[in-house]
């Protein structure tokens, strides 16, 4: 934090609001709507990616890399698989193409021993995976003290709006987050986790902030709209290291009361330790240019064709045929059609995994003169299905957080699977109608490039990541420059209940801290008025008819959780509109394939 005289200066507090901290060129890389770039991969690259994701996903499969007759079959089946069952049209798998991903997965293999994770569809950035990071005992602390989240009465629990009641919020950032011109911010020095009750309504009231244009270029049709809120801001929780390693939250989680859940926090900083040297694969992988990087595996630079021997390149004219006529150009098209065979890419030999050995100690990039400290938002949903509400139909394509959270990794924990169906987190990725300058093919060869990358002329620039299967026990970590969303799934015996449980922690810029808990104090009137009876003094022993008088004359802050509903809505509501945004930006470009 950067302080005048111990005057707080973060954005919207003392920094304009866009601020984007000491290195915008590098703060901006992970954001999906302002620097993110991603290389394009063939669609023989994406096979081979899906195949060694498919492969890690199964039970001991370190140790059935190791046996001759299994991975035989592997490539039986993976060389006889119909890749659109996938959703990988024209995919294949060559011989050159298993072995490498062989080679690749030993090497993985040793990682994962390593480490704890293993890194997945890892090109231009990564996702990075872990089913047993999280020890049993930590599962279950959590397990229990979440509990005391879960076990209210019906009335107090809060089903997330539009969810048709399937999805509980047991904590939640769009709940009392940051309001402009509304919430208190502490000028001077910040609280604690057991401080931050009795800091309820102190501070300056936070400036209201003028609307901001998000710059998107000539002919941006949501001029109106912008990609930064005036209105609301998520708010973090502080996270110290004071050993080097292990997490400390400094600062209270917005909607998770200190003193009640205190054995949550303690199991929340946990998991975030063993969240953080997979965010800084996440962070590390991609914004710094000189941390190598596993691909591309396939390098493809040309668009090329096989012809036959004594079969030319170009067809000969027939006796009276024009030359620029449109059935000349029919027949030619059926002539290479005829002839010439597609050269599908190959891998090169393989030379070993781009991984850092100290990736681990290696911790982010902070400035020198700063202290090592992360800000992390909570975020803790339940999603139930019953024989009546069965299923659940998944999610929309979607990243998180607004440009004001500055949220650079999502890191989810699935903790509790019971009686549903799989289901998969699927990603994709916005590409740059430039991507392809620098690929050589044919005047009008849309087909070539169709079968190489996937892409069709014309067509919206994303391309398709893969799936990740959210099974019970992983912990999945994935950069904000990924959209995402949630497969559907469905109760694996009808006739009973079921449901899935999740943390969801998202990574705030390390360098640009925003305002967090640590400087706005909670702003839930039930809390304060908690502690104004159990340390109130005099006014604790006022007749309840007087105290409510007392406590009805004070003004609209701390909020009531009705008004904090409303106000939920206005958040929820601008944010939908922020995703439509996002997704247009990243899909405002198609694909025209150059006339050379």
């Amino acid at each position: 934090m950067g302080t005048d005289n111990n005057r707080t200066k973060l954005p919207g507090f003392g920094l304009p609001l866009t601020d984007w901290g000491l290195d915008e060129e590098k703060s901006k890389y992970l954001s999906a709507v302002q620097g993110w770039y991603y290389e394009p991969s063939t669609i023989r690259e994406r096979c081979m990616l899906a195949f060694m994701n498919d492969i890690t996903d199964k039970p001991n499969w370190k140790t059935k890399l190791l046996n001759e007759e299994i991975k035989a079959k592997w490539k039986k089946e993976a060389m006889e698989l119909d890749w659109r069952e996938v959703g990988i049209k024209y995919g294949d798998m060559s011989e050159k193409m298993f072995e490498y991903c062989i080679k690749e997965l030993c090497d993985k293999a040793a990682l994962e021993e390593k480490w704890g994770f293993v890194p997945i569809f890892d090109t231009t950035s990564a996702i990075i995976k872990a089913d047993s990071i999280i020890a049993p005992d930590v599962k279950a602390a959590l397990k229990q003290a979440v509990a005391g989240l879960e076990n209210v009465p019906d009335a107090q629990k809060d089903w997330h709006p539009g969810s048709n009641d399937l999805v509980i919020d047991l904590v939640h950032p769009s709940l009392f987050p940051l309001i402009y011109g509304r919430s208190r911010v502490l000028p001077n020095f910040v609280v604690s986790v057991d401080d931050s009750i009795r800091s309820i309504g102190k501070g300056e009231v936070l400036p209201v902030q003028d609307p901001i244009k998000t710059d998107m270029g000539a002919g941006w049709k949501h001029s109106d709209v912008s990609l930064w809120s005036n209105h609301f801001q998520w708010l973090p929780c502080n996270v110290s290291f004071p050993d080097g390693a292990n997490a400390k939250i400094e600062s209270y989680i917005n909607n998770l009361h200190p003193a009640d859940h205190k054995d949550l926090y303690g199991v929340i900083e946990k998991i975030i330790t063993k969240a953080v040297p997979m965010w800084n694969i996440a962070y590390q992988f991609y914004v710094f240019g000189d941390h190598p990087k596993p691909g591309p595996r396939i390098e493809c630079r040309a668009v090329e064709y096989d012809w036959p021997d004594g079969i030319p390149e170009e067809r000969l004219l027939d006796s009276g045929e024009e030359s620029d006529s449109d059935e000349r150009y029919e027949r030619d098209e059926e002539y290479e059609q005829e002839h010439r065979t597609l050269i599908r890419p190959e891998p090169p030999e393989y030379e070993g995994h781009a991984y850092k050995e100290d990736i681990l100690t290696d911790f982010f990039a902070f400035p020198k003169d700063r202290e090592k400290k992360l800000q992390v938002i909570v975020k803790m949903a339940n999603i139930h299905l019953t024989p009546e509400k069965p299923e659940y139909e998944g999610g929309s394509w979607h990243i998180e957080g607004q440009l004001n959270e500055h949220i650079v990794a999502t890191a989810l924990y699935y903790y509790d699977n019971h009686n549903i169906t799989d289901s998969h987190l699927l990603f994709r990725t916005g590409l740059s109608d430039q991507c392809l300058d620098n690929l050589r093919y044919n005047q009008g060869d849309d087909k070539g490039i169709k079968r190489i990358f996937g892409f069709k002329n014309f067509s919206r620039p994303f391309q398709d990541i893969g799936s990740v299967l959210t099974r019970e026990d992983r912990l999945l970590v994935f950069p904000n420059g990924f959209q995402h969303k949630v497969s559907d799934f469905k109760l694996q015996d009808p006739t009973q209940s079921g449901h899935r449980k999740i943390l969801a922690l998202f990574l705030v810029d390390p360098n640009i801290p925003i305002l967090s808990t640590a400087n706005v104090p909670p702003q839930q009137r039930d809390w304060w008025l908690r502690e104004m009876k159990e340390v109130g003094g005099q006014l604790g022993d006022l007749p309840v008819e007087i105290y409510d008088m007392v406590i009805d004359g004070v003004d609209e802050f701390p909020l009531e959780m009705e008004e904090a509903k409303r106000l939920r809505k206005e958040l929820m509501a601008e944010r939908g509109r922020m995703d439509m945004v996002a997704d247009d930006y990243v899909a405002q470009n198609s694909f025209h394939f150059c006339e050379h």
